[in-house]
């Protein structure tokens, strides 16, 4: 993979994020903050990256 093609998905991952961030904001009581974001590496263990996304599911539907 390319270094252009590296930006293009990365720039892609960042507007998905990007509107999830905007439609939590139009629900009522709730409001999102992102205090940071950072690539999880790919050399993680797909239990520790299972873990993180259902961690972040939860956090988000409570």
């Amino acid at each position: 993979m390319s270094s252009y093609e590296n930006v293009n998905n990365d720039n892609e991952i960042l507007a998905v994020i990007a509107a999830a961030i905007a439609a939590m904001e139009t629900r009522p009581g709730h409001r999102l903050v992102v205090r940071s974001m950072r690539q999880i590496p790919q050399t993680s263990p797909v239990w520790n990256t299972a873990g993180r996304l259902e961690r972040l599911s939860r956090d988000l539907n409570s």
